[in-house]
């Protein structure tokens, strides 16, 4: 009897395990996609700013961009990033309805319980003109953005969750710019996207 308590216990677990890494996977993808579309694709190409912070009428073209990306295969504990970098989760910045959801989601236990995890980065689509690339195959200068993922951790409904990110951008030689932090990230219309901080 003991035996059969500890299969179906097991089975239980694993079972409960591949729906939350398939909405992880689903979630970093759409992430991703949200973050460089914002930061990087508006922000520099399709509505870009002057000095002054006035609309330059002149944007790229999306078909004849195409822009490297390196996406890590490894997702860290999000409990071991926050010990290392409490910075990053002393959070100022969110209306107070979404404070109290940062907070909610980093004191529960899963938080302190996600491991290391390892997924197939090939899975993750990104969105045009970005490319997955592989960063031994870089051409010296070549530019490019590197990304890595900590675990992400949900909410018991899987609505709102936290990940921290570590995007840099540059060549070879060494990146010039990057953004080191925790999300705030929201599901609306089965759709994950990152809350922009105050």
């Amino acid at each position: 009897m003991k035996i059969i308590t500890s299969i179906f216990i097991i089975l239980t677990f694993f079972g409960c395990q591949k729906p939350y890494e398939k909405e992880e996977i689903k979630a970093i993808e759409e992430v991703t996609n949200d973050y460089l579309k914002k930061n990087d694709l508006d922000k520099y190409y399709l509505k870009p700013h002057d000095f002054f912070g006035k609309p330059i009428v002149a944007k790229a073209n999306i078909d004849t961009l195409n822009f490297k990306v390196y996406l890590s295969d490894a997702l860290m504990p999000i409990n071991q990033v926050r010990e290392d970098n409490k910075w990053m989760f002393h959070n100022n910045d969110f209306s107070k309805s979404d404070s109290i959801i940062f907070y909610n989601i980093m004191n529960s236990e899963r938080f302190k319980e996600l491991e290391y995890r390892e997924y197939d980065k090939s899975k993750i689509k990104l969105i045009k003109p970005y490319s997955q690339f592989d960063e031994e195959k870089i051409k010296p200068e070549e530019e490019y953005s590197k990304i890595l993922f900590s675990r992400v951790c949900f909410d018991e409904k899987m609505e709102n969750g936290i990940v921290v990110i570590d995007y840099l951008r540059g060549t070879d030689s060494g990146f010039t710019s990057g953004y080191n932090m925790a999300l705030l990230i929201k599901k609306k219309n089965n759709k994950w996207s990152y809350v922009s901080r105050k």
